[in-house]
C-alpha cells in the first residue's frame, strides 16, 4: 500500500512537471530540448512499470529549471 502511495506521489510530481514544461513553450531547436526528452522519457518509462524514484523525479525537475 505504502508503495502505491509513493508511486502515486511521484506520478503527480511528474504531472505538474510536464504543464510547466508545456507552459514554458520551449522551441523545439533550443539546446536542452533533447536533454528534457530523454529525462522525461526514462522517467515516463519508469512510471509505467511502477518503479518511479525520487531520483528520477528530481532529475525532470533540474532539466526543467535548466530550461
Amino acid at each position: 500500500m505504502n508503495d502505491t502511495i509513493n508511486q502515486t506521489r511521484l506520478s503527480l510530481r511528474l504531472d505538474t512537471y510536464l504543464r510547466a514544461y508545456i507552459g514554458k513553450n520551449i522551441k523545439a531547436d533550443h539546446l536542452l530540448n533533447d536533454e528534457w526528452k530523454t529525462t522525461w522519457l526514462v522517467a515516463d518509462s519508469a512510471r509505467a512499470d511502477k518503479t518511479l524514484t525520487p531520483e528520477l523525479v528530481d532529475d525532470v525537475r533540474i532539466v526543467l529549471n535548466k530550461l
